[in-house]
């Protein structure tokens, strides 16, 4: 068998085989998937991103003292004390689309010194100080994002979860304090939480974001006068157990630099 040497054609048959293979590279192109095409112009790869956050923790707390028992008996007297605290935290979040939409869900957890108080439930005496303190914050959120120009603007929603103290203290003749009338209680309340902001691209890996959310943990009740020994609500009243209610909510301002991977 003989095996005869080839050579490559020339002059016109070289120019003809080149625009012939230009040609079939373009066809292909044309006749590719669009996503195959976008995948390869632009790949999703941002799916995962962590971030540190820090801002300003707003409490904002309401304590109704149901019987009027610190307020001179006048049933339902509301007392408001609000503050500012500083949190800082991390997150952790993941980007997917469903359909045309761009959706994420994500975890973050905050320290937080954030406090606040009154005197004023007893409005002459000045002796009773109610206090409440979010030691710190979890939640878990769901959200949807929109990309205006190189801003993404989005809302999130979810659960929360926070580290709790309320108390009211009872001073009598200004200096014993009377346990009877005072209770303090350090727990984990849960509630929910809704947020808005947006964030925009520092490089193809970083991004910072600027972002505002909103977070209520109900009520709970506490008693005092526990053993009947004071008027539960002004004169000519019987002596038993009263009830306030506090009420405690939190508002944060947060700014976090995330990274993308």
């Amino acid at each position: 068998m003989k095996f005869y040497r080839t050579n490559p054609p020339a002059g016109p048959s070289a120019v003809y085989l080149v625009a012939f293979s230009i040609l079939a590279h373009a066809a292909f192109a044309a006749d590719a998937p669009d996503n195959l095409v976008r995948y390869k112009s632009a790949p999703e790869r941002f799916d995962n991103y962590v971030g540190i956050l820090i801002g300003p923790g707003i409490m904002k707390n309401r304590i109704l003292d149901v019987d009027g028992f610190a307020a001179w008996g006048n049933p339902g007297t509301v007392s408001r004390y609000d503050d500012t605290g500083l949190a800082g935290g991390f997150l952790l979040g993941r980007k997917f689309r469903l359909g045309g939409l761009v959706l994420r869900t994500e975890l973050d957890a905050a320290i937080t010194h954030a406090s606040a108080s009154t005197d004023k439930l007893d409005p002459e005496g000045l002796d009773e100080t109610a206090r409440s303190d979010f030691p710190w914050i979890v939640s878990l959120r769901g959200g949807i994002e929109r990309a205006v120009g190189r801003v993404t603007v989005f809302a999130t929603a979810g659960l929360a979860a926070a580290g709790m103290g309320n108390s009211v203290t009872d001073i009598d003749s200004d200096t014993i304090w009377d346990p009877d009338d005072s209770f303090s209680k350090d727990s984990t309340e849960g509630g929910w939480v809704i947020g808005t902001g947006f964030e925009t691209a520092l490089s193809q890996d970083w991004a910072v974001r600027l972002e505002g959310s909103y977070l209520d943990f109900g009520e709970s009740a506490h008693m005092v006068n526990r053993s009947g020994n004071n008027l539960c609500c002004g004169p000519a009243t019987p002596r038993r157990p009263v009830t306030y209610r506090v009420e405690n909510r939190l508002a944060t301002a947060r700014l976090a630099l995330i990274r993308r991977f």
